[in-house]
């Protein structure tokens, strides 16, 4: 082989490396980019499912919320009817037992 194309190959080969650790730096790049990236899209949708949670909550909250006061009317208008059945009973029992000790 003659110098020339000794150096010619040697050259090639040089370029060949050169090229290499180029691609090498900017798939380091691009990878670094990616990361990046796919971290903040990550960010993004956690930060999307907390707010989503958190709208889920208030709306249980306040489904729970109107179910606990309808339940606390339903009970109170059973007190009142209570209530007032006792009333009219405590009147008969009052009638009855004054009768038993005025007619004794």
């Amino acid at each position: 082989m003659s110098l020339e194309a000794i150096k010619k190959i040697a050259e090639t080969e040089s370029e060949a490396e050169k090229q290499k650790a180029e691609a090498r730096l900017e798939a380091k790049r691009i990878l670094a980019g990616a990361e990046t990236e796919g971290r903040e899209i990550v960010s993004k949708a956690q930060a999307a499912a907390q707010a989503e949670v958190g709208e889920y909550c208030r709306k249980a909250e306040a489904e729970g919320t109107a179910a606990a006061q309808k339940i606390a009317e339903e009970i109170d208008a059973q007190c009142q009817n209570l209530t007032g059945s006792a009333t009219g009973r405590m009147e008969a029992a009052v009638s009855i037992i004054v009768g038993r000790v005025v007619n004794g």
